[in-house]
């Protein structure tokens, strides 16, 4: 499924890999402004997105914890230590940012793919905020940190579940197509709020 999702998405990644707000984090130019930019952006992003996954898994027996890989509070950290989190109600981007209705295991998959696989490349991220910034994970910088040394294996154990739906051709469609609109989801909310 990893292979399946990676390759539905790849122009769409390869896109957001190029947006001006993430260059700018990991450029030599990165500043505190756009930093504090893609966690306004973001927190507001995976409000809507989390509230979605929680709101499936509540209501579904699925084998897969989300409780411990929420990334909202990790968000919420950042910015209180930047003495932003009052403001991002004010900061929000010009289209509010729809809730997300999930309808199915493929969907949930679909929709954990670019989150779960963003929070693995946050690692270089968070390298690279420590140098350019000397943000760590305990000073302004939790989210891009991930799980720490455990988001390796974290990433392994969400790309298991996957491919759990590999042989279910209807799931598979709903995940290639969650996945494709959660992406559209970061690129249209970076594209506004930039």
């Amino acid at each position: 499924m990893r292979t399946r999702l990676r390759q539905a998405s790849h122009s769409i990644h390869a896109r957001m890999q190029l947006h001006p707000l993430l260059v700018g984090l990991m450029g030599p130019e990165c500043s505190v402004a756009t930093y504090h930019a893609v966690l306004t952006v973001y927190a507001q992003l995976y409000e809507q997105l989390e509230a979605g996954i929680i709101d499936f898994l509540n209501s579904h027996t699925v084998p897969f914890d989300y409780s411990t890989r929420q990334k909202l509070p990790q968000l919420r950290d950042d910015l209180i230590f930047l003495n932003q989190y009052p403001q991002i109600q004010s900061n929000r981007t010009v289209h509010p940012i729809k809730p997300l209705k999930i309808k199915s295991v493929g969907e949930l998959i679909g929709v954990l793919y670019p989150i779960e696989g963003s929070t693995l490349g946050g690692q270089l991220i968070s390298r690279h905020l420590k140098g350019s910034l000397d943000f760590s994970p305990d000073r302004g910088a939790r989210f891009f940190n991930g799980y720490g040394d455990k988001t390796t294996a974290r990433w392994e154990e969400f790309c298991h579940f996957a491919n759990s739906i590999q042989d279910n051709t209807e799931q598979c469609r709903a995940a290639e197509s969650a996945t494709l609109l959660t992406f559209s989801l970061f690129e249209d909310a970076l594209n506004d709020y930039h």
